[in-house]
């Protein structure tokens, strides 16, 4: 019924926004997190209607949105809406003018590139991409803010959403222009490093793709006194040990193509000896003595220290093999009453100390 009055033209703008408020839109906008997809598909088509009919409240619909994002990203991570205001954002962000307005450019980097750091981002990153590459196609210097978050942003132990992430950075890097990647550089190619001498098959299958698209060999080359040396003597070792035979093909190919852009460049990278990546393709027995030692080091420095001083109290170490590395996000996700109620107490605490 809803829906037919704001379709209905005898319903003019003037009557109907009065009812129209901002309580009246952020009530709605809660009825988004529904369970059932028909039901968000119906609210759906009737906001989009709200936006398109009523010209004065577009501004205060765009703000309840965007309001709606933050609670996601900083405090929910959960909104099963999520990819349908995607859906009225991208038809939104089509009708933007050039040059993009001051406000349309926060929303892009204070929603479009923090949500991707949402666990549940899986969920609406089709319609996050596409509302992304639209900004860019508005407004091309975006890319390198996009790329930027991306990296920080990177998924830690999921390799599906690692798989959506380079999708995503190979098309974003497309409308980046190459002059201005440069500080950019070694993070981005550490990156792809790591994912092509990872574990995971899916995720360096799709690192490797990189190199098959000419626009990223071009940076490749503009670049390549910071990528060979990043690049040169991890592929070089995995090409000859990596397990499955399709990618280790691909590893040689790979290699022949670096040989070809700079002979010289290969050589002088293979035979360097301060790779800061070539930890990630070391015998992993071969690191674990080497830890031991370093470990069995300080602990007799600390038995020397304890001697001296009685009081000496052994350091607080930010990693060992007990710890387990979750993010910040993660572990609020998963938060129970309780421990909300705990971590409160504690902030007031620490607030009242202070």
């Amino acid at each position: 019924f809803f829906l037919q009055l704001i379709v209905n033209e005898a319903c003019d703008v003037k009557s109907l926004k009065v009812f129209i408020t901002h309580n009246f839109i952020q009530m709605f906008l809660e009825l988004f997190d529904a369970e059932e997809p028909r039901e968000r598909e119906y609210l759906k088509n009737i906001l989009h209607r709200l936006y398109a009919k009523l010209v004065p409240r577009r501004k205060m619909i765009r703000k309840a949105i965007t309001d709606s994002f933050y609670t996601l990203i900083h405090e929910n991570f959960k909104f099963n809406g999520a990819a349908e205001l995607l859906d009225i954002l991208a038809s939104i962000i089509s009708g933007f003018a050039v040059p993009l307005r001051e406000e349309h450019v926060y929303f892009f980097k204070t929603v479009i590139i923090p949500s991707h750091k949402v666990q549940t981002c899986h969920l609406y990153h089709e319609q996050l991409l596409r509302c992304s590459m639209l900004f860019l196609s508005k407004d091309p210097q975006l890319a390198i803010h996009l790329v930027d978050g991306l990296l920080r942003y990177w998924p830690f132990a999921n390799s599906a959403k690692e798989v959506m992430f380079l999708s995503e950075l190979l098309e974003v890097l497309e409308v980046c222009d190459i002059t201005k990647l440069e500080p950019l550089i070694p993070k981005l190619f550490k990156r792809l490093v790591k994912c092509i001498a990872g574990p995971h098959l899916q995720v360096a299958d799709r690192a490797m793709c990189f190199f098959e698209n000419d626009y990223f060999l071009s940076i490749l080359k503009t670049y390549k006194n910071f990528t060979f040396p990043l690049l040169v003597p991890v592929i070089a070792k995995i090409a000859d040990t990596h397990w499955h035979k399709i990618l280790q093909e691909s590893l040689n190919a790979l290699k022949t193509i670096l040989k070809e852009i700079d002979y010289n460049a290969y050589e002088r990278a293979l035979n360097s000896k301060d790779s800061k990546c070539l930890y990630l393709v070391q015998d992993q027995k071969e690191l674990k003595k080497e830890r031991i030692k370093l470990d069995e080091k300080w602990k007799a420095l600390t038995r020397l220290a304890q001697q001296k001083n009685p009081n000496f109290k052994e350091p607080i170490i930010p990693y060992c093999d007990t710890h387990i590395a979750v993010s910040y996000t993660h572990l609020r996700a998963h938060e129970t009453p309780e421990h909300l109620v705990c971590r409160l107490l504690l902030e007031k605490k620490k607030h009242i100390t202070q």
